[in-house]
């Protein structure tokens, strides 16, 4: 019985090692509310035996999340995690292709981390894939109030993911970060919702910007 085992444990890593899931992008970057198609890819060595297919697609939070499941060739909806619920969808045509192709439509800032693509078919093998949610600091609302003896209050507010600096400047492109407040604030969409206000005594014809600079994804919205 020892020997069975070995043998049987040798012929099961040999096999697994001839079957290999690849990941042909390792990241993905999308914009909250959008669409995103992720991708795996198996040998297949010839027509495609569907009955003998397995796919698995997960999320590795602090628990595991079941994002998509096929056994045996039969969908499986019943374990999967809530949050995917209606937005999930594997384009089993390009099965037969070896490709396993994940599509998440309307991208919450909650689906964003780490996904494991599992396929079974012969041999099994898997690969981790990361998905990285943004949301552009697009819209800036704007206002100026008057204080009295030329002095101004100029605020620039908007919302968006992952959290801003706000960086102010007068016309010649001074910094006058230092002399603003800046605050955060999150809601339940788990926006950054971001106001800056600069005070400063100026004449009525004078012109400031406000920057709202994304240091992670290097952008910047200015008004």
């Amino acid at each position: 019985k020892p020997l069975l085992l070995y043998i049987f444990l040798f012929y099961w890593h040999f096999l697994n090692a001839l079957f290999t899931v690849e990941a042909p992008q390792s990241l993905y970057t999308v914009e909250q509310g959008n669409n995103v198609t992720m991708e795996c890819t198996f040998p297949v060595n010839g027509k495609l035996k569907f009955r003998d297919l397995s796919v698995s697609w997960e999320k590795k939070d602090e628990l595991r999340k079941q994002v998509y499941e096929l056994l045996k060739g039969e969908e499986d909806f019943e374990s999967q995690h809530s949050d995917f619920k209606g937005r999930i969808k594997l384009l089993k045509e390009n099965l037969n292709l070896g490709q396993s192709l994940l599509q998440i439509t309307d991208v919450k800032l909650r689906d964003a981390g780490v996904y494991r693509c599992l396929i079974g078919y012969g041999g099994a093998d898997y690969k981790t894939i990361s998905l990285k949610v943004k949301a552009p600091y697009r819209t800036i609302a704007q206002g100026v109030v008057s204080t009295g003896d030329n002095k101004w209050k100029l605020t620039c507010q908007s919302e968006g993911y992952p959290q801003a600096e706000v960086i102010w400047q007068n016309g010649e492109y001074e910094d006058l970060t230092d002399k603003a407040n800046t605050s955060y604030e999150t809601g339940s969409d788990q926006l950054y919702r971001v106001t800056s206000t600069l005070t400063i005594k100026s004449r009525i014809d004078e012109i400031f910007y406000c920057i709202f600079w994304n240091k992670e994804l290097q952008e910047n919205t200015s008004a």
